[in-house]
This record gives C-alpha cells, structure tokens and sequence, in this order.
C-alpha cells in the first residue's frame, strides 16, 4: 500500500518541526525537502510492516539516538536503521505497557478471588490502577455496566499513548477496546503521560 502525497507532506512536516527543536542550532540552508519525505517513507514502511507502530513524527524523531557533535539528518532519520530503532522501540514501549496493565488487572482479581467486591473495588481511589486497568478488570469480569464507568476514561489514556491498544492484546477482545472517539472526561492521565515518558527515556 503506498501512501498519498499528502500524507507523505504531513508526516515529513511533523519530522522536521521535531528534528529542530531536537537540533535547534541545526543549519537550515544545507537541506532539502527530500530528507523530511525519505524520513516520512522510512516511519511508513515502519507503520505498513507492523501496523502496531503508530505514524507517530514525534516518537521516530525522539527514537534516534544523535550525536552530540555533528546534526545530519540523512544518517540520523532517513537511513533503514532509523526504520529498525522505531521498530524496536515502539515494540519495547508494547511490551512494558502490558507488563503494567497485567499487574494491575491481577492485582484487581486478586482482591476480587480474596472476597473484595469487584464494584468497591474499581470505584476505590487506588492510585495503582489506571482508568485503563480498571476497564479491562471489569470487562474480564464479565462486568460491561461497570467497564462502561471507565470507558470515556481509558479512551483518553489510549489518546495520551496510543499504544495501549497494542499492549491490551490478549488480556480482552480487541473488539472490547474502548472507542477512541469518545469526549474526554475528567481524571487523572499523569500516570498515563509518565508512563510513556518513562518507557521513552529506558
């Protein structure tokens, strides 16, 4: 499948506004566009071999390791390694958000196994269980009138890092993922954003 010309031009745009506050003293006048679109090709590849790796400018800038002397964004963004190091850490970002939200749904059917009654406990203020988590235990559960409360919730922790879809995988159906088109309700996303900064900095 290849992409449109205009998808191409946005993703190239987001890649360079990225670069630069990446490499603000970078020089101007010895590019071209082309570097912006090859980069832009390379984060679609990326994209249409797993389509779990989100066409994301941002994360593939931020994923380049760049050296501290000398800014050359052909090496640094437009090369096939670029396309791996997004692959790759994309896939370990996956695996650390499903590494978290399976030790919060079993915590939660641990407390449900010990007597807790699944209602208390998804509507307690437990600060070690995200709006997602509490979706997905109460969905395991058999429980969609309760999910249903943290619906609107989990689909805003899913806009701050999309990749929850990807880490949700086997723990419900993906047809149980909550909507992304849902209005944003109020509640705590830092642990969210902290999470994906977390998993972007290791």
């Amino acid at each position: 499948m290849l992409p449109t010309q205009e998808v191409i031009e946005g993703l190239a745009d987001r890649i360079e506004r990225a670069y630069l506050r990446r490499r603000p003293m970078w020089f101007r006048g010895c590019s071209t566009r082309r570097i912006w679109s090859a980069a832009a090709l390379r984060l679609w590849q990326a994209h249409v071999e797993d389509p779990t790796v989100p066409l994301d400018s941002e994360l593939y800038v931020a994923s380049q390791p760049f050296s501290a002397s000398t800014a050359d964004p052909w090496s640094e963004l437009a090369g096939s390694e670029a396309r791996v190091r997004y692959q790759s850490l994309v896939r370990r970002m996956v695996r650390r958000l499903r590494c978290e939200l399976k030790r919060e749904v079993r915590r939660a059917e641990r407390s449900v196994r010990l007597g807790r009654e699944i209602g208390a406990l998804l509507m307690a203020g437990d600060k070690k269980l995200s709006p997602m988590g509490r979706y997905i235990a109460a969905q395991r559960a058999g429980r969609s009138d309760l999910a249903a409360r943290f619906r609107a919730a989990a689909a805003a922790q899913h806009r701050s890092c999309p990749l929850y879809q990807a880490a949700s995988l086997g723990l419900i159906p993906a047809e149980l993922y909550p909507p992304q088109d849902l209005p944003v309700e109020t509640g705590d996303l830092s642990m969210a954003r902290a999470r994906e900064k977390a998993a972007l900095r290791n």
